[in-house]
């Protein structure tokens, strides 16, 4: 088995171009499309996508394909499975508690117990183990790895984020072999990474076992939260350049930021300053609001929710408001798409 262990912030490629690209081109989608409904250039390289980019990718490519396993699992999963899954955690007391309600939770929903929670000497240990997971026949190792390279960093994402806090890991362990295309160089840079290991693991400090929760019990936790999370680690917040200044917005707006006095607060700027930086983007706070709208729209619709549930959660007055705001997002009508 192969050990690395980075102690300097190093510039490592996320992903590879190839599989990405093949990724999209199954779904008869585009990397310029994907990357517009994020409110990002469509020039936008491989290359220079963040960590928090390429997740955020994904949750579009779910969204798109309808499928939150990203099409690995012949078992789909409808948009919005994850969020039910994070619902339930702010409930659990203790971190050990949390890790073991969540790896439940995915083994229910995928129907195996492909992940699972065990207590060593010294780590408390979050695995994956996907050796007997129904894998759709045409996915390739490659393609297979990087989506669980980028699950491994998501599942430390909502324990940052529940914790409140920076949570240190012991080791990470994963099927791939090193490479300069791997996420697991931008997440965990200064952490010992076993490759080529017989499961993908996360390993925490044992002491850290029965911290609890600081994540308001009564506060639900969504996956926009924990994008937020993990790019406030990666990124400093102030003058956000380009494309991660826009994430910053949408993610606030998304957690229910509903003003731009309430958003230009959180950001840290003047409602004039928040105005010229989206025009910058050729956008503004009504166009992103109206984009994240339609986002979570368009989830709650392949759930099958009626009308009139989407329009209260989204805050429209009524279904015909919300049908008509939708048709003038998307050209069709709700009952149509």
């Amino acid at each position: 088995m192969l050990f690395t262990c980075l102690r300097t912030k190093l510039e490592h490629k996320i992903v590879n171009a190839d599989v990405l690209n093949t990724m999209l081109q199954s779904a008869q989608l585009s990397l310029a499309d994907l990357l517009e409904q994020l409110d990002m250039s469509r020039e936008t390289t491989v290359d220079e996508l963040t960590l928090v980019d390429v997740l955020r990718l994904l949750e579009q490519y779910a969204i798109a394909v309808h499928d939150e396993s990203w099409h690995l699992s012949q078992r789909p999963l409808l948009p919005g499975t994850n969020d039910f899954v994070l619902a339930q955690l702010p409930k659990c007391k203790t971190l050990q508690d949390m890790l073991e309600q969540l790896a439940q939770s995915y083994n229910f929903i995928h129907g195996g117990n492909y992940n699972r929670v065990e207590v060593r000497q010294r780590t408390l240990v979050y695995v994956v183990d996907d050796a007997d997971f129904p894998y759709q026949r045409e996915n390739k190792s490659d393609y297979i790895s990087f989506n669980l390279n980028c699950v491994l960093m998501y599942i430390h994402g909502i324990v940052c984020t529940l914790l409140e806090q920076t949570v240190p890991l012991v080791k990470v362990e994963t099927k791939s072999t090193p490479t300069l295309a791997n996420p697991l160089f931008s997440e965990f840079c200064e952490t010992a990474i076993r490759y080529e290991s017989n499961v993908y693991a996360l390993h925490f400090p044992l002491e850290m076992a029965t911290t609890e929760l600081r994540w308001p019990a009564d506060q639900v936790l969504t996956s926009a939260q924990v994008y937020q999370e993990l790019q406030q680690r990666l990124h400093s917040s102030q003058d956000l350049p380009g494309s991660r200044f826009l994430q910053r917005v949408r993610t606030e707006v998304a957690n229910g930021t509903t003003s731009q006095e309430q958003l230009a607060s959180q950001l840290g700027c003047s409602v004039a300053t928040l105005r010229r930086k989206l025009a910058a983007h050729s956008t503004s706070f009504r166009k992103v609001r109206e984009h994240v709208l339609n986002q979570r729209a368009k989830t709650l619709l392949a759930q099958g929710l009626t009308l009139e549930s989407i329009a209260l959660q989204l805050g429209f007055s009524d279904s015909r408001s919300f049908s008509r705001a939708f048709k003038a997002w998307n050209g069709h009508s709700p009952n149509s798409h």
